[in-house]
């Protein structure tokens, strides 16, 4: 089955008592109350996508699949430090439930009663995320429903109390950046080939538009890099990216992806990332991170 995340952020206008029901009662909600229709004055009580448009006919549409075929969830609520997870049977209904909009957003004209879309959740579990350091890693930037097939099994596991193994195909992006970062720093590979990372220059991920790692290498040299899990043909954009960052005094540009072996294309060096996690993995450093995400 499918693992779906679904944010409760403050952006939902629905009152504290309504939040509080929700989360007691465990369930998942979104909360769109515009429809085709037009009508300002009282929250849609459609459940048919077709009814909705743009974003909202796609959180719709997410929600009566979730609940048509079933799948696990995880739910983050902004005011709550842990996150919900739970278990959807297939053939579930999506329900309505009546609550109230908080007066500072009740649009002029409105009735203020708000009608939230929900599942209930079962078999859940409350999980703190910095427990499982892949899940905040991997966690969708936007939208308010979505599949998320990122963290592969993890949520099922957890929510099925099985034992987690990490494998690399159940690394998050970030666990990855973190991973070529730390080995780099370890300098197992030939100096000619990968260089030993002294010093970082930006946080891991996300510190630029094109890198991922930005760091100082021990011959005093930058090292730029590219991190994906995805194979060098479909990383060629990434690739010509690095390009750009060729200087006159030097830089190491690296592109970790999912290839067979090293090679050099240009001024890049293109390293299997699938090695770095296996001879990572062997290290004590590897061993302890592991155990740690």
């Amino acid at each position: 089955m499918e693992t779906y995340f679904i944010r409760h952020t403050w952006s939902v206008s629905v009152d504290d008592k309504t939040r509080k029901q929700m989360w007691k009662e465990r369930r998942v909600f979104i909360h769109f109350p515009r429809d085709k229709s037009g009508n300002q004055h009282s929250d849609s009580r459609s459940k048919n996508p077709e009814d909705y448009e743009g974003g909202a006919k796609r959180a719709v549409s997410a929600l009566q699949r979730l609940a048509c075929e079933g799948g696990y969830v995880c739910a983050h609520y902004v005011e709550q430090d842990k996150w919900l997870m739970g278990f959807v049977p297939a053939k579930s209904k999506v329900q309505s439930f009546v609550g109230n909009l908080r007066p500072e957003n009740r649009p002029k004209g409105h009735n203020g009663i708000t009608i939230l879309k929900t599942i209930r959740l079962h078999k859940t579990r409350l999980v703190s995320p910095h427990d499982f350091a892949a899940l905040q890693s991997a966690q969708p930037r936007q939208g308010t429903i979505m599949r998320w097939p990122s963290v592969g099994d993890l949520v099922e596991s957890i929510v099925s109390k099985q034992k987690h193994k990490v494998t690399f195909d159940r690394l998050g992006a970030n666990d990855q950046e973190v991973m070529c970062a730390e080995f780099l720093r370890l300098g197992k590979i030939k100096r000619d080939i990968l260089p030993k990372l002294v010093c970082l220059l930006r946080d891991v991920g996300r510190t630029m538009k094109d890198l991922d790692i930005l760091a100082i290498a021990s011959d005093g040299k930058r090292i730029m890099a590219q991190v994906t899990h995805y194979s060098l043909e479909a990383s060629m954009e990434k690739l010509e990216k690095l390009k750009k960052y060729q200087s006159g005094r030097g830089s190491h540009l690296l592109l970790f992806c999912d290839c067979k072996r090293w090679t050099r294309i240009d001024a890049v060096t293109v390293f299997p990332i699938r090695e770095v996690y296996e001879r990572f993995s062997k290290t004590p450093a590897g061993k302890l991170w592991k155990r740690q995400i």
